[in-house]
């Protein structure tokens, strides 16, 4: 990433906007060295200072990084590099190095900069989404620095990227008989994919990715272009192209146009995934996932969730640590709910609520939740951790649950258009918690503060109590809970041992409601929320530490 340095020395934010960032990129892969060479040009756009000094980030398994300027003329030269330090990350090859390059002269105020530069990289370490083995090699400028990326404001000093997207075109070297992806649009013949050879243009602002690898490919037959690369075969795989096309489908109900002219999932080894990082990766425009998931039937839930990302964590990304989070994964599981409900059901979500998705990760749902709390482990969700397992697993256990609760206060429909009008207007930047929440409040056109505060706000779930009677033709009940109270509509359901049931709705505000209506047969139980369409603590949830019995 760069991050545009002023004459004097001081560090100064890039104003230019993510589509004035272009490059033209010459990139040679070859697997069995594990190795990737890297040259070619980057247009920086114009800014209101002069430039004597560029602060740009590679990944630290980048080396040998050269740079020139070679435009404008009137300033062309060789540039010195100084590697100024190297911001750690969560695991070792993860960080990112920041170089100083001092220009051989300045750049004037209001002057675009065109640099040429190469480097090499690679090694037996892998980073985050980017790994260089003979079977796969991948990377995800989203993920590690494996190209030159313009920062966004500050550098990080958690080592966290916050690069801009870029345009561009990619040029591919692998060795004959592999097979690459990337975005845009593709440009090579058949002649030159046979000799390794792909090239690609970019005209949307993206995040720079690629996988290749000895792939079986396969098409499938969606409104949206979907594709599958395969290591083995499969007598499945056409399950895979219609299963992620009745869940693009689904989604694009949810949160509207996909922002991709086609979809892809390709196959990386289990092992080499995890040392990478992930079970499943969202890049735009395709998703990584690992062998185990495409061992199994088609999981909706778990594509579902990282399909989701191709518009939250992707298309919108937050701007702090506030929200992020749930912005991003707290999103994307809420969308792999909704696919299951929409494609599989409502007794299907409800399962997923409770105790989770079968053959998908085991701890994101309601169960998962309690048992972090129970280890007297919780955080608030509205300003989870940047980094660490907590806050992945909260936003995943307890978040989607949330989202779909907010959903149905708000209403599905009105929800669904509430997302859509936020996408729209906020597509491919960095957006702030509280302003989403706004537009959310906005959108439904009532004070939702009373669930941002007791959701988002605070720890922990409520505990509601229920007693009752039946006097003749009429059924009365006390719903109690415990401080801090919960203000909530649920469903009450009323059920006799030959079938008949009824349902009606309670509004919560205290720490006692009441509620009485009439019933003409005899009652032989009364449910609190049969449906579990509230996070709240049942007897099937472990007790938290010094907790009193229910």
């Amino acid at each position: 990433m760069f991050a545009l340095v002023s004459a004097c020395g001081a560090s100064a934010r890039a104003t230019g906007s993510s589509d004035g960032v272009h490059y033209d990129l010459q990139i040679h892969i070859s697997p069995e060295a594990h190795s990737i060479q890297v040259s070619g040009s980057l247009l920086l756009p114009a800014e209101n200072f002069n430039r004597q000094q560029i602060e740009l980030s590679l990944s630290e398994l980048m080396t040998d990084f050269r740079v020139e300027v070679i435009g404008p003329a009137s300033v062309a030269g060789t540039a010195m590099t100084e590697k100024v330090t190297v911001r750690p990350y969560s695991r070792p090859g993860w960080g990112t190095a920041t170089w100083r390059v001092h220009l051989p002269h300045q750049i004037s105020a209001n002057v675009p900069a065109l640099l040429r530069f190469s480097y090499t990289g690679g090694g037996s370490h892998t980073s985050f989404i980017f790994s260089l083995e003979s079977e796969v090699c991948f990377g995800a400028g989203i993920g590690t620095a494996w190209y030159p990326e313009i920062e966004d404001g500050a550098v990080q000093s958690d080592g966290r990227l916050r690069g801009l997207r870029g345009t561009g075109s990619l040029n591919f070297f692998v060795p004959s008989g592999y097979v690459l992806e990337s975005q845009g649009m593709p440009l090579s013949k058949p002649e030159e994919i046979s000799r390794g050879e792909f090239r690609f243009n970019i005209d949307e602002p993206v995040f720079f990715a690629f996988a290749a690898g000895r792939y079986m490919l396969q098409h499938g037959h969606g409104r949206i272009p979907t594709a599958l690369y395969l290591l083995k075969s499969r007598v499945n795989s056409a399950s895979y192209l219609t299963g992620s096309e009745k869940v693009l489908a689904a989604l694009v109900h949810e949160f509207g146009p996909y922002p991709h002219p086609e979809f892809a999932i390709l196959e990386v080894p289990t092992e080499q995934a995890d040392r990478a990082g992930f079970a499943g990766a969202s890049l735009e425009g395709f998703i990584l996932s690992n062998t185990d998931f495409l061992n199994k039937e088609f999981n909706t839930a778990f594509f579902g969730h990282e399909i989701s990302h191709q518009w939250w964590g992707n298309l919108i990304r937050s701007k702090t640590v506030q929200g992020r989070w749930m912005m991003s994964e707290g999103m994307a599981q809420f969308g792999s709910l909704r696919a299951v409900e929409i494609l599989e059901g409502a007794a299907a979500a409800e399962r997923y609520r409770r105790t989770g998705y079968p053959d998908y990760i085991s701890d994101q749902n309601a169960r998962g939740y309690f048992t972090l709390v129970a280890r007297g482990t919780d955080h608030r969700l509205s300003d989870l951790p940047q980094d660490g397992d907590l806050s992945r697993a909260l936003s995943n256990s307890k978040g989607f649950i949330v989202w779909d609760m907010l959903s149905r206060e708000v209403g599905r429909r009105q929800f669904s258009h509430i997302l859509q009008r936020f996408i729209r207007d906020h597509a491919n930047q960095r957006v702030e918690w509280n302003g989403f929440l706004r537009a959310i409040e906005n959108g439904a056109g009532r004070n939702l503060q009373w669930f941002f505060e007791q959701w988002f706000g605070r720890t922990g779930a409520p505990d509601f109590q229920l007693t009752w009677r039946q006097k003749v033709r009429r059924v009365r009940g006390v719903i109690t809970q415990t401080s801090p109270y919960y203000q909530a509509t649920l469903e009450v359901e009323v059920k006799n041992k030959e079938g008949r049931h009824l349902i009606r709705k309670v509004r919560l505000r205290e720490a006692q409601t009441s509620f009485a209506f009439p019933i003409n047969f005899r009652v032989e139980s009364v449910a609190l929320d049969p449906h579990y369409l509230m996070l709240r603590w049942t007897p099937e949830y472990p007790l938290p530490l010094m907790r009193e019995p229910r």
